[in-house]
């Protein structure tokens, strides 16, 4: 089922869910949330695997729209100072400049087994917490920072005619 077939098709039975996986090479396992599903759901990833998301009411704001470059999540876990900042420390003493990694996920409850959205290759970028949740921004890798230098133009490029 596509995004479209979702949107468009779908019966009123059938919701939308939304996966967060966090997760890092140091970590024992990465932590997998499901926002609006009081249940555990088991799912199948795009690559074939599957795993298990557990309920968390974690606050998520999407920065763009899921057909661009430059993806940005907004992500508050209500933590309570219980699992993320020993995985933090984890991090902290191995003296690692890797960062934890984001996968969001989309999921028709009809089908598991086939993401309707996913966003992947996101890494955290600034974190704070406090006793009661851990805030952070997810964001893709900064893909387009520097021009390549080069001026595209009608002079230089004929065929870009129709786009100007």
């Amino acid at each position: 089922m596509s995004l479209n077939d979702f949107l468009l098709d779908a019966t009123p039975t059938v919701a939308m869910v939304e996966c967060i996986e966090i997760g890092h090479s140091l970590w024992p396992a990465p932590l997998r949330y499901v926002l609006n599903s009081g249940l555990p759901i088991d799912v199948l990833h795009g690559d074939g695997t599957q795993a298990t998301y557990e309920y968390m009411p974690l606050q998520l704001k999407r920065g763009t729209a899921t057909n661009d470059l430059e993806q940005t999540l907004k992500i508050t876990v209500p933590d309570l100072g219980q699992v993320v900042p020993g995985l933090l420390k984890i991090i902290r003493d191995a003296d690692t400049e890797e960062r934890p990694y984001v996968v969001y996920r989309t999921y028709s409850t009809a089908n598991y087994s086939t993401p309707l959205i996913e966003i992947d290759g996101l890494w955290v970028e600034d974190k704070s917490a406090n006793s009661e949740a851990v805030t952070f921004t997810a964001a893709s890798s900064r893909t387009n920072v520097n021009g390549t230098g080069m001026i595209y133009s009608v002079d230089e490029f004929p065929s870009l005619r129709a786009f100007f």
